[in-house]
Parts: C-alpha cells; structure tokens; sequence
C-alpha cells in the first residue's frame, strides 16, 4: 500500500470513530471543531432528552388520576421526539462530516477518493431521482 493511500485510510477512519478526528488529523482545526463541537451537543441532547422522558414517564406512571396521566403521557411524547430529532442530527453530522472529508480527499489525494452527487430528472415521466457515489 502506498504512504498517501495508507494516510488516506487512516483519516477516514478517525472520521468514522467521531466527527472532526479525520479534520484534526490533516490539520483543518476549524473543521475539526465544528465538527466535534456539532456532534458533542447532538449526544448531549441525547442524554438530556432522554433523562427528561424518562422522568416524565415515571410522573406519568406515578399519576393518581386521568388528566395528570395525560398531561405526563404528552410530556413523555415530547421529550421522545426531541430525543429522536437529536439522534437524527447527530446522525446527519456524521454523514455531512463524512462527505467533507472524502472532498477534501478527492482534492488532496487524488480522483480515487471522491464523492459524487447525480441529480436525475426525467421529462417525459416528471421523476426525480438521486444518485450518490462514493469510491475508495
């Protein structure tokens, strides 16, 4: 294996453990903080959400009658969606930290490591489609 290719593996792996470790490792320090910094509060969201619901949901449990049972029971349902939106954007920092760096290795390191978008449009049928490649 090649020194380049070699040091390309090893900074898509750092991404791939967390967001801004591949940025950190090929000294883009910005990146690298948004990154990070974007993805620690998406967890922290997480675990805060999730203490939320879970109190909610041993109020609504706990609850001696009907309207304060409903009243916990949309709590609980609250703070479950807030919990699942958190996931959702630490998942899209990871996706969007991924791209980032397999550009920056498309330009750095050559055309073997990319990332392409195909939009599609057909006419006739008025469909959209997408496409995306991605290549080691």
């Amino acid at each position: 294996m090649k020194p380049e290719s070699d040091r390309l593996r090893k900074v898509l792996e750092k991404s791939l453990v967390f967001p801004g470790l591949g940025q950190l490792a090929e000294k883009q320090y910005v990146k690298a903080a948004v990154f990070a910094s974007a993805e620690i509060f998406c967890l922290a969201r997480i675990v805060i959400e999730i203490g939320k619901g879970a109190e909610a949901y041993r109020n609504y449990r706990d609850a001696k009658d009907a309207l304060a049972a409903t009243e916990w029971r949309l709590q609980t349902e609250k703070y479950d969606r807030r919990r699942n939106t958190a996931i959702l954007a630490a998942a899209g920092v990871w996706v969007l930290n991924m791209i980032d760096i397999f550009v920056f290795a498309k330009k750095k390191y050559g055309r073997n490591a990319a990332v392409t978008f195909h939009p599609y449009y057909n006419h006739e049928n008025q469909t959209f489609g997408a496409g995306l490649t991605c290549c080691f």
